[in-house]
């Protein structure tokens, strides 16, 4: 075998396996690296006020660039994807996988306001009724298909009489006040 063929041979056979490490991402963590690079890049922008590039000074430009860049060398480095396979993924993708990553970029968001609604500091409301929101009651043995009972206001033992109202306490009956009831009178 001459000296090109095996070189040739050797250099195709050490190829193979960075082809094979530099395969498609899925839409899931391409959805998850845009989610948290657009998150990277709100905290820079609010680092620097928010402002436009024109109101910066070239310095101020410069600075804000390489805390861009910084910022998502580090989401790519979180996610264990090198930047240039991530470059090259979303320059290849058609509308058919863009479609998918925004399908999957969706469903994080929901997740992700999902989470939050159910953390144990808020308590979600829900109104309406309806059959994908069927309730099941837990009840004793036997009280299957009964409602439980439901009251309003406060319970008789706890309620005050408002002025007016109600029958007056037996040791007020009929006395004036600062007076004391006699012995024998209701």
């Amino acid at each position: 075998m001459s000296r090109r063929l095996s070189v040739l041979l050797l250099s195709t056979w050490l190829s193979v396996p960075a082809l094979a490490l530099a395969e498609e991402l899925p839409p899931e963590k391409l959805a998850s690296i845009r989610r948290d690079e657009k998150e990277a890049l709100e905290k820079v922008n609010a680092a620097h006020g928010g402002k436009k590039s024109s109101e910066m000074s070239t310095a101020e430009r410069r600075q804000m660039i390489q805390e861009q860049q910084q910022a998502m060398q580090g989401v790519l480095d979180k996610h264990g994807v090198s930047s240039k396979d991530y470059a090259r993924q979303t320059a290849r993708m058609g509308p058919k996988q863009n479609a998918e990553v925004d399908a999957a970029e969706k469903a994080l968001e929901a997740r992700k306001q999902g989470a939050e609604a159910s953390s144990p500091g808020e308590i979600a409301i829900e109104r309406g009724w309806g059959t994908d929101q069927q309730v099941e009651q837990e009840g004793a043995a036997g009280t299957e298909g009964t409602l439980p009972v439901v009251e309003h206001g406060l319970p008789a033992e706890e309620q005050m009489p408002v002025e007016g109202e109600g029958t007056p306490a037996p040791d007020e009956a009929g006395a004036p006040e600062g007076e004391p009831v006699p012995a024998g009178e209701p």
